[in-house]
C-alpha cells in the first residue's frame, strides 16, 4: 500500500475501530501490518493466510478504507489483509469490523468491481501466514522519498527480516508465491472454508 492520493492527515481524523483494539500498525505499511498480525492470539486458532490485494493496473481499487472518504474507492498500489482460520478477514484499514467474514469483506469491499475497466479486476494472492512470516523481508526501500526521507512515517519497530523481496508478492501474473485466484475463485474459497459450509 506504498501510494494513494489521500495523505496521512486523513487517517488521524477518520480512525476507526481498527486502530483502537491495541494490534500493532502503522498507515500505508500494510505488508508489515500483516507480518505482525499474522502471530495474534486474537485470530484464534486454525490456518491463517496473508492475502495481497492486486490488479493488473498497478492499483487495486477498494472500497471502505478508512484513507478514502465514505463510499469512495481508493486504488493502494496493493494491499495486504489477514485470513483467520474462521474465515474472516482482518483488514486494519477498512471501516469495515474487524474481523468481517471473509465473502462479505470481499464482496463489499469489491462491490464496484464489475463497473470497473478489466485491467483493475482483483487478483488476491493467499500465503500461508507461517510462509510468510518465514519469507518475508522489506527495507521499506519502497517508501523512500529521497534521502533520508520517506513517503509516509516508517513504523516504529525495526525493518522485518534483511533486505528486500516485497516485490515477489506483488506480481499479478506470477503463480507463486502462494496462490493466486481471481476474485470468483476467492469467493468459492472463502465460502467453503467457512465454519458450518457444507
Amino acid at each position: 500500500m506504498a501510494r494513494t492520493d489521500q495523505g496521512p492527515a486523513y487517517l488521524r481524523l477518520n480512525g476507526g475501530a481498527a486502530l483502537d483494539h491495541g494490534l500493532r500498525y502503522q498507515p500505508f505499511y500494510c505488508e508489515e501490518n500483516a507480518w505482525w498480525l499474522c502471530a495474534e492470539s486474537a485470530l484464534g486458532p486454525g490456518e491463517r493466510f496473508v492475502v495481497f490485494l492486486l490488479s493488473r493496473a498497478g492499483r487495486c481499487p477498494l472500497l471502505h478504507q478508512r484513507a478514502a472518504p465514505p463510499g469512495r474507492l481508493i486504488a493502494w498500489d496493493y494491499h495486504v489483509v489477514v485470513v483467520d482460520g474462521q474465515c474472516r478477514v482482518w483488514d486494519l484499514d477498512s471501516r469495515l469490523p474487524l474481523p468481517t467474514p471473509g465473502v462479505d469483506w470481499l464482496d463489499r469491499t469489491f462491490a464496484l468491481a464489475g463497473q470497473l475497466p478489466p485491467i483493475y479486476a482483483p487478483r488476491l494472492r493467499l500465503i500461508p501466514a507461517s510462509e510468510y512470516r518465514a519469507g518475508f523481508a522489506s527495507d521499506r526501500s519502497h517508501m523512500h522519498a529521497g534521502a533520508h526521507r520517506f513517503q509516509h512515517p516508517p513504523p516504529p519497530w525495526p525493518p522485518i527480516g534483511e533486505g528486500m523481496n516485497l516485490g515477489a508478492y506483488l506480481d499479478p501474473e506470477a503463480p507463486r508465491p502462494g496462490q493466486l485466484l481471481d476474485l470468483a475463485a476467492a469467493r468459492r474459497r472463502l465460502r467453503a472454508a467457512a465454519p458450518g459450509a457444507p
